[in-house]
């Protein structure tokens, strides 16, 4: 098995047999290919990055050294090229995503595999044995482990699941993580930011198009929110912020300083940014601080036909289609309706026969731990929040506040968690204590 650390500084042969130089580095082609080939050798004669030996002058690759096929006066070196990268440099040391565990590692050396003529990175070795490869203790410490029935196993992740980041990868590396990055559930994505610096928060979020960014920032500690969005450009910042849900925007935007937060919200569109200055003037621990403006309200007029169509238009997220809130024509709440009494009704029954009015609902000042109360209390997954007058102004969910709740009651009280929550909402489709 051939491995980087051993590469490295090995002899370099020209034609005539003659060593000249030693190997600096390897150079790869980071193109679609799963698994990059090697196109050229950086000696350490010259680390200008202008004395590239193309890999086609190669006879003869082992773990001793490199042959070359021509005689060193005749060699042509050229520029490193743009999608090309060095191992050494720029990979090794560096950290990386193993998007088969979903995690940030290390990489300690990598390992090369001969196929043909051409030479190919395989894996990431991010083990023990690695390091210990490099520091020339391997061979000792196995076998010292193996006599007393320990022994060290290699840790390799295959290249193919590996996802390159770091803050001097060029926009071509970010191209290849781009479509890995793209297979990671956001939540595990929001985690691992926590493991990057802040270049490399920045960097995987560029990667990302504005909808999936904005759904790892919704996964994300505030902390690392805060971080990026500062450090985004102005316009990729706000762009990121309109697709999130307003309140989770609001959220974002209220941990940052506020003239940098009125320069985003500023750049928004006028509806986004409208929905977000509503929300921020509320404080943060109380039910319109947490609440979301987004939420199903139908006028009171409306037959079962009319709302089924509505439905279908608008395509409501898994979130807000548990309670459907009837409102009058000044927006007071004035009753709920089940999804079940919607379905078995007929097309040209009025909603206003079919709703509950006995909601339970909760005050915009009331206190994130009464919201959270009331929602354990009357086994709601959605409060709505009114204004004095009666104005429904959002829904607190039981997800913004699910944290205050197994902090209050754990997670036995919680009945297994929000998932078994929502499975009986959706079973008995009620919306009212």
């Amino acid at each position: 098995m051939l491995y980087l650390s051993g590469i490295i500084g090995k002899p370099v042969y020209d034609a005539a047999g003659e060593a000249f130089d030693t190997i600096a580095d390897l150079i790869i082609y980071h193109g679609a290919e799963k698994f990059p080939r090697i196109t050229g050798i950086l000696l350490n004669g010259d680390r200008s990055r202008v004395a590239v030996i193309p890999w086609s002058a190669v006879s003869e690759f082992t773990a001793a050294g490199i042959r070359l096929r021509v005689e060193r006066p005749s060699l042509a070196p050229r520029p490193l090229q743009p999608d090309e990268i060095l191992l050494r440099e720029d990979i090794l040391d560096t950290q990386v995503v193993d998007t088969d565990d979903i995690k940030v590692v290390r990489v300690n050396d990598l390992e090369l595999r001969q196929v043909g003529n051409e030479v190919r990175v395989i894996g990431a070795d991010v083990g023990t044995r690695s390091l210990l490869r490099r520091l020339g203790l391997e061979p000792f410490v196995c076998r010292a482990l193996e006599r007393v029935g320990r022994p060290l196993p290699s840790r390799v992740i295959p290249w193919n699941l590996v996802a390159v980041l770091g803050g001097t990868m060029t926009p071509l590396k970010l191209s290849i993580s781009r479509e890995k990055l793209k297979d990671i559930h956001p939540a595990d994505l929001a985690e691992l930011l926590e493991d990057l610096d802040r270049d490399e928060r920045v960097e995987v979020m560029t990667a990302l198009p504005d909808e999936d960014a904005a759904d790892v920032l919704e996964e994300a500690e505030p902390e690392v929110q805060a971080t990026v969005i500062q450090e985004l450009p102005s316009e990729r910042a706000s762009d990121i912020l309109e697709e999130m849900r307003p309140d989770e925007a609001a959220d974002v935007l209220g941990e940052l300083p506020e003239e940098r937060a009125e320069e985003l919200i500023s750049l928004m569109e006028a509806g986004a940014a409208e929905e977000v200055r509503e929300l921020l003037q509320y404080e943060p621990e109380t039910a319109a601080g947490k609440m979301t403006t987004e939420f199903i309200a139908l006028p009171v007029a409306m037959t079962v036909e009319q709302v089924i169509a509505r439905l279908r238009e608008s395509k409501p997220d898994s979130e807000t289609i548990y309670y459907l809130y009837v409102v009058n024509e000044h927006g007071h709440l004035v009753g709920v309706l089940s999804i079940r009494a919607l379905l078995i009704s007929p097309p040209e029954t009025p909603i206003s026969q079919l709703m509950r009015t006995d909601v339970v609902t909760v005050g915009a000042n009331t206190s994130a731990e009464d919201v959270a109360g009331a929602l354990v209390k009357y086994d709601l997954l959605a409060v709505p929040v009114v204004e004095e007058d009666g104005r429904m102004v959002g829904i607190v969910t039981i997800d913004h506040l699910i944290d205050l709740l197994l902090e209050k009651y754990g997670p036995r009280k919680l009945g297994g968690g929000i998932d078994l929550l929502r499975r009986k909402a959706v079973r008995e489709g009620s919306g009212t204590g």
